[in-house]
């Protein structure tokens, strides 16, 4: 390849079992099967030029690294991001890698989501995903202390958090740079040989189950949970995702048999994601997570799951919401402001991102204009706010109208009154003319494509992981 550097010409030749440009390689890495482009490769040698002055087993890392892993797809970013991104999949196990360079970063970051969540519990075991969420923390065999990952954390000026989801669970942390390299091979750690340790199970334990006493009492979460419920008793959407030390069977023997069978079942490179941001250069940074997460393994693991079609297990799923349960009142007593839920289940919708039509739907329904639903039943007196939730799973996507009620909404008649004309509104919508609805799209699309590229970048690497 002849190509121009900073005004210099050079001319670079990879070799293929031959020496020339001061290399012996045993084979062409790049040229083989078609694995990079030649603009690619015109670049790599670039570096190769760069660094000459390197010993020759450096120089071959170059390559090597190419080969432990391809590009996954273009990363989009907003305009005004000065960040560079890069998406990759490593060879040997199919971690999925997102590379985050920012030079400007005050910390580096690092998370990982794996794509199983609180939809993957056991049946017997009510919240062993959440559970398993809190354990990883506390030891692995690399590093066996309970709190040695904590106690690096606080000493390198970093922080640390996870949550679980229906179906995904994040880990995610931010460390000063200089604690960049050996957080990463403490965190891998939780994913190649976490101890659960049977003595530290029981303490954990009360922790889950202090945060199901944390939620008790907020109104939104009773709420939530409650209408959930009422799908049918053999979908994933009724279960009970938090845990509690009942559930969990007091975290004896059994429930520690459970998370390692769950961690096994679930846990493997290719269902997880992993993403870095650092003031480094990509490819220091791919150099890092190939050192550290190269021995996650790729296991048995099976696809991730289509709720809509299969529950966990592959046993076939019906529709989480027929018709003997669905047209049911729930009545709760309060001691907080009253407010009144409309939950509407409807079809998984995830797939459907691009067409965005719970971007649509929020928008109808959450117009607060003349003539809307928001500004009719606030007219009337009958309700002091009106907020939008949506849940969207591979399962359905769930869509709750949140009314804040005032007293005389708070009454039966006032109840009556909201539901009927939430429904005759949505009535309305239905009917639109067909002129309309593309009329709406088209401006959702442009003002998501403003909010999207002049988007600050996050605050912190912690929110930006």
């Amino acid at each position: 390849f002849e190509f121009k550097l900073r005004g210099t010409k050079f001319h670079c030749c990879i070799p293929c079992n031959r020496r020339e440009s001061g290399l012996n390689m045993p084979a062409c890495w790049c040229c083989r099967a078609g694995a990079v482009s030649p603009v690619r490769l015109a670049a790599l040698c670039a570096t190769l030029v760069l660094l000459a002055p390197l010993p020759h087993a450096e120089a071959r890392l170059l390559f090597k690294a190419e080969a432990d892993h391809k590009a996954s797809s273009v990363v989009k970013k907003p305009l005004t991001d000065h960040r560079k991104f890069e998406s990759v999949t490593f060879t040997k196990n199919g971690l999925k890698v997102l590379v985050v360079e920012d030079k400007r970063a005050a910390k580096a970051g690092f998370s990982v989501a794996v794509e199983a969540g609180s939809f993957y519990d056991p049946v017997a075991f009510p919240g062993l995903a959440h559970f398993c969420e809190h354990l990883l923390f506390l030891g692995t065999k690399k590093y066996p202390d309970e709190a040695s990952f904590d106690d690096f954390m606080s000493l390198h000026d970093g922080n640390t958090n996870a949550y679980t989801e229906q179906e995904k669970t994040v880990y995610y942390n931010e460390v000063g740079h200089a604690g960049f390299e050996e957080g990463m091979d403490r965190f891998a750690q939780f994913f190649i040989a976490p101890l659960f340790k049977q003595d530290l199970v029981g303490r954990e334990l009360n922790a889950v189950n202090s945060e199901h006493e944390k939620n008790k009492p907020d109104q939104g979460r009773r709420i939530w949970e409650m209408l959930r419920s009422t799908a049918r008793n053999d979908s994933v959407l009724s279960r009970f995702y938090t845990g509690t030390t009942e559930s969990l069977h007091h975290g004896d023997a059994s429930a520690v048999a459970a998370l390692r069978k769950y961690h096994d079942a679930n846990y493997c490179a290719p269902r997880m994601n992993l993403v870095m941001i650092s003031n480094l250069s990509m490819a220091e940074q791919l150099r890092t997570a190939h050192k550290y997460f190269d021995d996650i393994p790729r296991g048995n693991c099976d696809a991730r799951a289509n709720f809509a079609t299969k529950e966990s297990g592959g046993v076939a799923a019906h529709p989480p919401f027929d018709a003997q349960h669905l047209g049911q009142f729930v009545r709760m007593g309060t001691n907080s402001t009253p407010a009144l839920w409309i939950m509407f289940p409807l079809a998984p919708t995830v797939a459907k991102y691009k067409e965005g039509p719970i971007q649509y739907l929020q928008y109808a329904l959450g117009y607060a204009g003349p003539s809307s639903l928001r500004s009719q039943l606030k007219q009337r007196g009958l309700i002091s706010g009106l907020g939008i939730q949506v849940d969207e799973t591979s399962a359905a996507t769930m869509l709750f109208l949140m009314f804040g009620l005032t007293p005389a909404g708070a009454e039966e008649a006032g109840v009556k009154d909201i539901v009927a004309n939430t429904f005759s509104y949505l009535n309305l919508l239905k009917e639109e003319h067909s002129g309309e609805v593309p009329a709406v799209y088209d401006s959702l699309q442009r003002m998501s494509k403003v909010s999207f590229d002049y988007t600050d970048a996050p605050d912190s690497v912690m929110d930006g992981v």
